[in-house]
């Protein structure tokens, strides 16, 4: 016998309904409000390349010349253009809370992260804490702990950040789910090496913070059907999925995974991803592995949309399997405050923060 349930707030092997029904209108954090006139050309800023889908969120950037073939750069959020300069051509635009919730990260050194500077607010999504990302900000008007309401302002857009210009100044906004909080701890215990070391933002580095395409949900709200974050995740696209050994510790993503849980413990679990790697439902596996492993991926190395954030990549054989920085994620995301164990070489593409 199966049971089938969403983990609760408390952790793996129960059932938490408290607020499951609640519903967050997410507003936009900016005056631009083009989205909703269909003019996705006045909403998103592009990248060089001029092409509005590389605002956009997913797998909407390429690392090709021109005319592109495949779109193999993830792209973590989405970036919306200014709306209105000065007389220098600077961005002025407010930039607000898009929900209710608290602050409880600001950075203001733009050279430690692609962000540049940044205010990070958290969100009760129905009992789910969920996290809301501003970056490339010019100026920053709030503090940590502070306790704001939806569009109070947080802070005035600009293109602070490695690689960005005046002229593409633009506010990137994310909608994410924090996936470790205990992903300090396993950096300075793993010693992972280049891309997670040095960790300079603690539990909210970018590669902890995983998120959602903020769009629908503003649609949603948009259209008088503001979605819980259970039936946001219920749309969310499987990608690929790993089977790892039995775990301890309940890390934050076992929150809000979709569980099927028998009655005695498994020889293994099944975890299945989104393509950029948040999970999204577990299961038991049918067989013993001493480490994680890729059991499924729907697509071949040659095809850009599959590389999952660099996640996975070709066997040599016609597949696929993890990588080394795939490895190196899903070891963070089993991590638990009992749990010293951990790889000590690490290096892969690019680092978010």
């Amino acid at each position: 016998m199966k049971l089938i349930f969403f983990l609760g707030v408390v952790g793996l092997g129960s059932l938490n309904l408290l607020g499951a029904t609640e519903r967050i209108t997410w507003h936009l954090p900016t005056e631009n409000n083009e989205l909703f006139r269909n003019r996705s050309d006045r909403f998103f800023q592009p990248t060089i390349s001029r092409r509005p889908v590389s605002g956009m969120f997913g797998f909407v950037r390429t690392s090709e010349p021109e005319p592109a073939r495949i779109f193999e750069h993830f792209h973590k959020g989405i970036d919306i253009r200014a709306l209105h300069r000065d007389d220098r051509g600077e961005p002025t635009d407010i930039v607000r809370a898009s929900a209710d919730g608290e602050v409880v990260r600001i950075n203001l050194d733009e050279k430690i992260s692609d962000y540049g500077k940044q205010v990070i607010l958290r969100h009760d999504w129905g009992g789910q804490p969920v996290y809301t990302i501003y970056g490339h900000l010019a100026s920053v008007a709030v503090e940590v702990g502070q306790k704001l309401k939806t569009g109070d302002p947080l802070g005035v857009m600009g293109w602070t950040g490695p690689g960005l210009s005046r002229d593409r100044a633009h506010l990137h906004f994310e909608i994410t789910f924090q996936i470790n909080g205990k992903f300090a701890e396993w950096v300075n215990t793993a010693k992972p090496g280049r891309l997670w070391q040095p960790n300079r933002h603690g539990e909210w580095n970018g590669l902890n913070l995983m998120g959602i395409d903020p769009i629908p949900l503003l649609k949603a709200v948009n259209e008088g059907n503001p979605l819980t974050w259970k039936e946001t995740l219920s749309k969310q696209l499987g990608g690929f999925t790993v089977r790892v050994p039995p775990f301890e510790g309940t890390p934050s993503w076992m929150q809000w995974v979709e569980c099927k849980s028998p009655s005695s413990q498994p020889l293994s679990w099944d975890i299945e991803m989104t393509p950029w790697g948040l999970p999204l439902r577990m299961e038991a596996g049918s067989e013993v592995v001493v480490e994680p492993v890729l059991i499924a991926n729907p697509g071949k190395p040659s095809e850009g949309k599959y590389y999952c954030r660099g996640l996975v990549q070709g066997d040599g054989k016609g597949g696929m399997k993890l990588s080394k920085f795939g490895r190196q994620t899903v070891e963070m995301m089993l991590f638990s405050v009992n749990d010293k164990s951990g790889v000590k070489e690490g290096s892969a593409a690019s680092s978010p923060q």
